[in-house]
């Protein structure tokens, strides 16, 4: 079968409070224990990490006998992330996210099945776009509604103004 043509993969998985079960990555069971900024966590897949807090966001650790440097901000639709190895940002929105510096690590979602790489990359484009568009045109139309209300009310006030006017100016002076 061609790569091209292998069909899509639905996520199937289970995520508890300490066991997470799927359908690529098996069973693994997780418990984390901290105080004070200072952590360890047990995992049965992966070891145990020890870590410490540095400040809101961030943390670093060890596992494995690697250092970690894991940081990860949000403000509003971006996220940024730190780690030893580089900074990402991405956008994220209701179908998944873009990764505006590594566009291969985005990921798109829909009718529950989730798409990574340079397919989810392209439709989140795509998608991006089209929210663009959408966006743009009902931005141009709120605009438009409010400079012809606007334009409605300065019409109305100049013929309420004459209308008074010209009523005041004719009971005040009678004509012969």
């Amino acid at each position: 079968m061609p790569e091209n043509s292998k069909p899509l993969k639905k996520r199937i998985e289970y995520r508890g409070k300490i066991l997470r079960v799927s359908r690529t990555g098996g069973v693994s069971a997780t418990k984390t224990l901290s105080r004070d900024g200072y952590g360890a966590t047990i995992n049965t897949n992966h070891g145990v990490r020890l870590h410490k807090k540095l400040f809101r966001g961030a943390r670093m650790g060890l596992q494995r006998g690697n250092f970690q440097f894991i940081g990860r901000y949000e403000s509003g639709p971006f996220n940024f992330n730190v780690s030893k190895s580089g900074v990402s940002t991405s956008i994220k929105n209701k179908r998944g996210s873009y990764n505006l510096f590594k566009p291969n690590y985005s990921s798109f979602k829909l009718a529950g099945v989730q798409l990574r790489g340079k397919n989810a990359a392209t439709l989140q484009l795509i998608f991006l776009a089209l929210s663009l568009f959408v966006n743009i045109f009902k931005f141009l139309w709120r605009i438009s509604m409010a400079v012809l209300w606007f334009m409605f009310l300065a019409i109305k006030w100049l013929v309420d103004f004459l209308i008074g006017f010209y009523r005041g100016y004719t009971s005040n002076n009678p004509t012969p």
